[in-house]
Protein backbone atom coordinates (compact mmCIF):
# COMPACT_ATOMS: atom_id res chain seq x y z
CA UNK A 1 0.00 0.00 0.00
CA UNK A 2 2.84 2.39 0.72
CA UNK A 3 3.91 2.76 -2.95
CA UNK A 4 0.32 3.49 -4.06
CA UNK A 5 -0.09 6.40 -1.61
CA UNK A 6 3.23 7.87 -2.65
CA UNK A 7 2.31 7.61 -6.32
CA UNK A 8 -1.11 9.14 -5.65
CA UNK A 9 0.50 12.05 -3.78
CA UNK A 10 2.92 12.66 -6.66
CA UNK A 11 0.10 12.60 -9.21
CA UNK A 12 -2.01 15.03 -7.17
CA UNK A 13 0.99 17.32 -6.75
CA UNK A 14 1.72 17.17 -10.49
CA UNK A 15 -1.93 17.95 -11.33
CA UNK A 16 -1.95 20.89 -8.90
CA UNK A 17 1.21 22.33 -10.48
CA UNK A 18 -0.21 21.84 -13.99
CA UNK A 19 -3.46 23.56 -12.99
CA UNK A 20 -1.54 26.46 -11.48
CA UNK A 21 0.48 27.00 -14.69
CA UNK A 22 -2.69 26.82 -16.76
CA UNK A 23 -4.43 29.44 -14.62
CA UNK A 24 -1.43 31.75 -14.64
CA UNK A 25 -1.08 31.52 -18.42
CA UNK A 26 -4.77 31.70 -19.31
CA UNK A 27 -6.09 34.34 -16.93
CA UNK A 28 -4.38 37.52 -18.07
CA UNK A 29 -6.13 40.81 -17.60
CA UNK A 30 -6.09 43.39 -20.45
CA UNK A 31 -3.57 45.51 -18.55
CA UNK A 32 -1.15 42.56 -18.53
CA UNK A 33 -1.18 42.15 -22.33
CA UNK A 34 2.16 42.86 -23.94
CA UNK A 35 2.42 46.08 -25.93
CA UNK A 36 2.73 45.40 -29.66
CA UNK A 37 3.14 49.02 -30.80
CA UNK A 38 2.81 52.46 -29.27
CA UNK A 39 3.03 56.05 -30.43
CA UNK A 40 1.40 58.81 -32.45
CA UNK A 41 -1.35 57.46 -34.72
CA UNK A 42 -1.06 58.56 -38.35
CA UNK A 43 -4.28 56.75 -39.25
CA UNK A 44 -6.56 54.01 -37.96
CA UNK A 45 -9.55 52.18 -39.41
CA UNK A 46 -11.80 49.91 -37.36
CA UNK A 47 -15.22 48.27 -37.33
CA UNK A 48 -17.82 49.99 -35.16
CA UNK A 49 -19.76 47.96 -32.57
CA UNK A 50 -23.02 48.04 -34.50
CA UNK A 51 -21.38 47.44 -37.87
CA UNK A 52 -19.90 49.79 -40.38
CA UNK A 53 -16.39 51.17 -40.54
CA UNK A 54 -14.92 54.27 -38.87
CA UNK A 55 -11.49 55.82 -38.83
CA UNK A 56 -9.45 58.95 -38.45
CA UNK A 57 -6.24 60.44 -39.74
CA UNK A 58 -3.65 62.89 -38.49
CA UNK A 59 -3.43 64.34 -42.00
CA UNK A 60 -5.41 67.57 -42.47
CA UNK A 61 -7.41 66.48 -45.52
CA UNK A 62 -10.72 64.58 -45.80
CA UNK A 63 -9.40 62.17 -48.43
CA UNK A 64 -6.79 60.92 -45.93
CA UNK A 65 -9.41 59.19 -43.76
CA UNK A 66 -9.11 55.42 -44.24
CA UNK A 67 -12.31 53.96 -45.62
CA UNK A 68 -13.61 57.49 -46.25
CA UNK A 69 -15.71 57.59 -43.06
CA UNK A 70 -14.41 59.46 -40.03
CA UNK A 71 -12.33 62.46 -39.02
CA UNK A 72 -9.17 64.10 -40.23
CA UNK A 73 -6.71 66.46 -38.56
CA UNK A 74 -6.88 64.36 -35.36
CA UNK A 75 -4.05 64.37 -32.84
CA UNK A 76 -4.07 60.94 -31.16
CA UNK A 77 -1.71 58.62 -29.33
CA UNK A 78 -2.21 54.86 -29.28
CA UNK A 79 -1.05 51.80 -27.41
CA UNK A 80 -1.75 48.52 -29.19
CA UNK A 81 -1.74 45.28 -27.21
CA UNK A 82 -2.73 41.82 -28.35
CA UNK A 83 -6.21 42.54 -26.99
CA UNK A 84 -6.95 46.26 -27.40
CA UNK A 85 -6.04 49.55 -29.03
CA UNK A 86 -6.11 52.27 -26.38
CA UNK A 87 -6.39 55.76 -27.89
CA UNK A 88 -5.83 59.01 -26.02
CA UNK A 89 -6.19 62.51 -27.42
CA UNK A 90 -3.65 64.99 -25.96
CA UNK A 91 -5.51 68.06 -27.20
CA UNK A 92 -8.83 66.81 -25.80
CA UNK A 93 -8.30 66.50 -22.06
CA UNK A 94 -12.10 66.30 -21.64
CA UNK A 95 -12.12 62.87 -23.33
CA UNK A 96 -11.03 59.70 -21.63
CA UNK A 97 -9.28 56.92 -23.51
CA UNK A 98 -11.11 55.17 -26.36
CA UNK A 99 -10.75 51.38 -26.22
CA UNK A 100 -11.10 49.35 -29.42
CA UNK A 101 -10.86 45.55 -29.26
CA UNK A 102 -7.96 44.37 -31.43
CA UNK A 103 -10.20 41.99 -33.38
CA UNK A 104 -12.14 45.03 -34.73
CA UNK A 105 -9.04 46.77 -36.14
CA UNK A 106 -8.80 46.87 -39.92
CA UNK A 107 -5.63 48.91 -40.29
CA UNK A 108 -3.43 51.20 -38.25
CA UNK A 109 -0.28 53.19 -38.99
CA UNK A 110 1.83 54.69 -36.23
CA UNK A 111 4.04 57.72 -36.88
CA UNK A 112 3.54 61.44 -37.25
CA UNK A 113 3.80 61.36 -41.06
CA UNK A 114 6.07 64.40 -40.96
CA UNK A 115 3.20 66.46 -39.53
CA UNK A 116 4.74 68.11 -36.50
CA UNK A 117 1.70 70.03 -35.30
CA UNK A 118 -1.98 69.23 -35.62
CA UNK A 119 -4.58 71.94 -35.09
CA UNK A 120 -7.70 69.95 -34.25
CA UNK A 121 -10.99 71.60 -35.13
CA UNK A 122 -9.25 73.72 -37.76
CA UNK A 123 -9.84 71.83 -41.03
CA UNK A 124 -7.79 72.44 -44.12
CA UNK A 125 -9.87 74.66 -46.40
CA UNK A 126 -7.77 74.10 -49.52
CA UNK A 127 -8.76 71.37 -51.94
Amino acid sequence: MYPKKSLLKKLLHLMAVALMFCLIGCCRTPSESATVAEGVILYVEYQKEGGGVQGFSRVNHPSAVPGGNGSWNVDAYGKLTGDYLIITRPQRQDLGPKIIPADRLISIQFGDGGIKQVDENKPNHSS
